[in-house]
């Protein structure tokens, strides 16, 4: 048999800070338990344990603290994040039905230990679970440790034998205690010998073995006489040290390995405590269901009766049933688009029914004038435009109402949230291996989840309206799709001849970057590989060294900055990373998705960022460099067809003109209704200086603290963008809030607003919810106060660019005009249009733009035209 156990503390902590915080809907903290969990899942699929068993610490002093006072003494307490979770982690275990060892004035540490004496009493195989270094000390013949490490929510392991723990240490698992007497340990505020660090402890006991031999020949040791002082001096506090570091196996336990052998678990009280934990991903992966229910059967609901339209009957029945309601769900396959699903609303909603259609024999729903609710409609829509297929009365999406309503989930799969909001469970369509089997499945699969549209519809209808979300949606978000689709079909022309040729030209240039580096290096090696260019840069070139990690020198760009200047490999070795990333990002990249039509298409995602942003993915057409010269001549590739020209129409500083409405501050008021350069007008603020005396160093750094406001940036972040003191920097921003007090009083309001209410919201009421603000983490909440200052600005910005485009769409087709938009980049708009029409088009951009919506100080957009997206800029 074999026991697994883990120390329950020791995980539930590395989980704690290995994730970011994430809370329930209701603000319950969740990080640690769903890390957890997650851990525990992966360490019982790779060992297979027959018993499973946690421990934990209570938090009563125990026989250590009895022992010596200041044990943990300096330890700070729990995090109140962590500290609400743990009951509730406990509560998930139990029904789980995992046994879990608590015992007042015993550690989990010597839990662990007692379990694995008592396995070894009983021939069992030991597996010892921990993040924590101490136990290493229980390995043995019987017994292993797994050490766990989590960083930036990737967990990893290290299993300990007594073999691979000699091959680390070079000394048996029972010396780890003697280590511990001698270098102390300051978590535990375990004191050790004063003056003996981890390095020279480690010596001793190598060489010498414990510290009853050590102590014992301390005069005949060859050592220093300055360590043989130390450790004559440091005896008492050595053999404390040994004391408290020992885990002890006598903890009077009244459970044998046998009573922890694994059980199946309680699914209804696991399946609704992880529900309200809002863990949809952990109860696909255990197969839960509520109340017992199969969630492998077709509903747990009502019975979806299931119409397949084959003959003309069938679709005549389908036109009449959909004639008779006020709307229908509709879905698709957009992979397959061959299968597509139409679910009525009925009177009863006891007895819904979904009509079904293989091969499209109901593809002119789409295309209908019946109103439709559907998921993801802007695919559906690009989807159909790639087809033939005109569609439009789309009138809701529930992944859009679903992302407004909690704008950072990490995704809004139908099925997540249909169970979330409707307690409903549509089937999956997919065999073991995740893989499509029948074409016959998966029409059943998208039956359901058009049902699940349905039902989502009138729940998620409410919420928007309980939120005051229906504005922004209904007139914003839901017109958008169209307009994306239509951007995403049309696609951007490329260049390709000279998009080949500037790949050619990147080649050539990084090949004269490798061979000056390999000429200063004296040798050829692996310029990508980190720890040979350490070697080059810090061993052999003997430049000043940063600290080193265990996988060698870091040489990350910030490390290649501090070096700059010091050596002219520096330099060629930036310029080499740079034209590398160009060619194999851009270059390289962009010419794998040039389309049949030589456009690329990227795809414009609604749902991915908290502030409302659009974002570009397949490719990232928002990401193209721009700044340096050979970023800059990226965008010669991207050109308008023969006889048409791009339009590019940008906002001039809107983020801070929104700071400044929002605001209501009277010098920035000022500065933009008198249309004088704000950055200027900043840097005669902050430096006490007139106007037409600003230089352009000032001006540059106004322009740095200008921004650096409406993103919450700290006076140390400030100081290396522009290359002052800390001091210095702190000293601008002081300046600036103090000539600024509308801003100042808004960052103080905005902060207090957000704590009170739990969000923020922008102009049109896109909420951001950040339960970081009440967090004991100082990190933690510094993040939720720079978001709580920055959303409504930058959210703002989003919503009024998305209006513009709406408005410019429409004003376009208006006219007659043939232009139209085809890439949306932050705060600019391109369009192509007929050479004929670029005076008409720019015009339509401009005003749009600048009259989306009324602020206090004027939206400016300037426009300019070219034949490529670089001279359009």
């Amino acid at each position: 048999m074999k026991l697994m156990t883990i120390d329950g503390n020791s995980i539930v902590n590395r989980a704690f800070y290995g994730i970011r915080l994430l809370t329930a809907s209701d603000g319950t903290p969740t990080n640690a338990i769903y890390g957890f969990l997650n851990i525990l899942m992966r360490l019982v699929e790779d060992e297979l344990p027959d018993a499973l068993c946690i421990t934990f610490d209570l938090p009563a002093p125990t026989f250590r603290h009895e022992q010596y006072e200041d044990y943990k003494a300096h330890r700070k307490p729990m995090p109140d994040e962590l500290r609400v979770q743990i009951p509730i982690l406990k509560e998930v275990l139990n029904a789980m039905n995992i046994t879990c060892v608590e015992q007042a004035g015993w550690e989990a540490d010597d839990l662990l230990g007692a379990m694995a004496k008592k396995c070894e009493g009983v021939g069992c195989e030991c597996v010892i679970v921990t993040g924590d270094k101490d136990s290493l000390q229980l390995v043995s013949d019987t017994t292993r440790v797994k050490l766990v490490k989590t960083r930036m929510g990737q967990t990893e392991t290290i299993d300990y034998t007594p073999a691979k723990f000699i091959n680390e240490y070079g000394f048996s698992p029972d010396k780890m205690i003697d280590l511990k007497a001698l270098m102390g340990d300051s978590s535990d505020n375990i004191p050790g010998v004063a003056g003996v660090g981890e390095k020279t402890a480690l010596d001793l006991v190598q060489r010498y073995g414990g510290i009853d031999a050590i102590y014992s020949e301390l005069d005949n040791l060859d050592l220093k006489d300055s360590l043989k002082k130390k450790l004559e001096t440091g005896r008492e506090n050595a053999e404390l040290s040994y004391t408290l570091a020992t885990i002890r196996v006598d903890a009077p336990l009244d459970i044998e390995p046998s009573d922890a052998i694994r059980r199946e678990a309680d699914n209804d009280k696991l399946y609704d405590i992880l529900k309200h934990l809002e863990f949809s991903r952990l109860i696909d992966k255990l197969s839960l269901s509520p109340s017992g229910q199969d969630k492998s059967s077709v509903n747990q609901i009502q019975e979806v009766q299931i119409i397949d339209v084959t003959t003309e009957e069938d679709f005549t029945s389908l036109a009449n049933a959909a004639k008779d309601a006020n709307w229908v769900a509709v879905l698709p396959d957009i992979e397959f688009f061959d299968t597509i699903a139409v679910a009525i609303p009925g009177k009863d909603i006891d007895n819904p029914y979904v009509y079904r259609s293989i091969n499209m024999k109901i593809a002119p729903v789409l295309s209908g004038t019946i109103k439709k609710a559907g998921h993801n409609v802007k695919d559906i829509m690009r989807a159909c435009l790639e087809r033939g297929i005109e569609t439009d009365n789309w009138m809701f999406d529930t992944a859009i109402a679903a992302y407004l309503i909690s704008p950072t989930d990490s995704n809004y799969d139908i099925s997540r949230l249909a169970e979330r909001y409707c307690n409903y469970f549509p089937q999956s369509s997919s065999d073991e291996s995740g893989q499509i089997t029948l074409l016959e499945d998966m029409g059943k699969s998208l039956a359901q989840k058009t049902y699940a549209i349905s039902l989502l519809h009138k729940t998620l209808s409410d919420k928007l309206v309980e939120m005051e979300l229906e504005k922004l949606y209904y007139d914003i978000e839901m017109p958008l799709c169209s307009i994306l689709a239509e951007m995403e079909h049309q696609g951007f022309l490329i260049d390709k001849a000279a998009l080949r040729m500037y790949g050619e030209t990147l080649a050539i240039g990084i090949s004269d970057a490798e061979s000056q580096i390999y000429d200063y290096a004296g040798e050829a090696f692996n310029i990508n590989s980190p720890k040979q260019l350490g070697v080059i840069l810090f061993n052999k070139l003997m430049l000043p060294a940063p600290k080193k990690t265990k996988t060698g020198y870091s040489t990350n760009v910030e490390v290649l900055d501090q070096l700059a200047g010091k050596h002219p490999i520096i330099g060629h070795i930036k310029d080499y990373r740079e034209l590398t990333k160009l060619k194999s990002t851009y270059a390289d990249g962009l010419m794998k998705v040039i389309g049949a039509d030589g456009r690329i298409h990227t795809h414009f995602q609604m749902t991915v960022t908290a502030t409302g942003r659009l974002s570009s993915t397949e490719p990232n057409l928002q990401n193209i460099p721009v700044r340096k010269e050979m970023g800059g001549e990226l965008r010669k590739m991207f050109v308008a067809e023969e006889g048409n020209v791009l339009v590019d129409a940008d906002y001039s500083q809107i983020e801070l003109r929104i700071l400044a409405h929002i605001a209501r501050d009277p010098v920035m008021l000022e500065a933009f209704a008198h249309g004088d350069d704000i950055h200027t007008v900043t840097a005669s603020q902050v430096f006490g200086v007139p106007l037409n005396e600003v230089t352009s160093v000032q001006r540059g750094r106004a322009k740095a603290v200008n921004f650096g406001i409406v993103y919450g940036i700290s006076s140390f972040s400030l100081s290396n963008d522009i290359g002052v003191l800390p001091r210095e920097a702190k000293e601008y921003m002081d300046n600036y809030l103090e000539n600024y007090s509308g801003v100042r009083r808004y960052m103080a309001d905005i902060v207090a607003s957000a704590k009170q209410l739990g969000y923020v919201a922008t102009l049109f009421g896109r909420r951001r919810y950040l339960p970081e603000l009440k967090s004991s983490n100082f990190n933690t909440r510094s993040f939720g106060e720079r978001v709580a200052l920055n959303m409504p600005i930058q959210g703002t910005a989003a919503d009024i660019i998305k209006i513009a485009m709406i408005n410019v769409t429409n004003r376009l087709k208006a006219e007659g005009l043939r232009g139209r938009l085809i890439l949306q980049v932050h705060d600019e708009l391109i369009a192509e249009c007929p050479q004929d029409e670029s005076d008409a088009v720019s015009t339509v951009l401009r005003e749009e733009m600048e009259n989306a919506t009324q602020l206090l100080v004027p939206l400016v957009a300037e426009t300019h035209v070219g034949k490529s997206w670089h001279d359009a800029k």
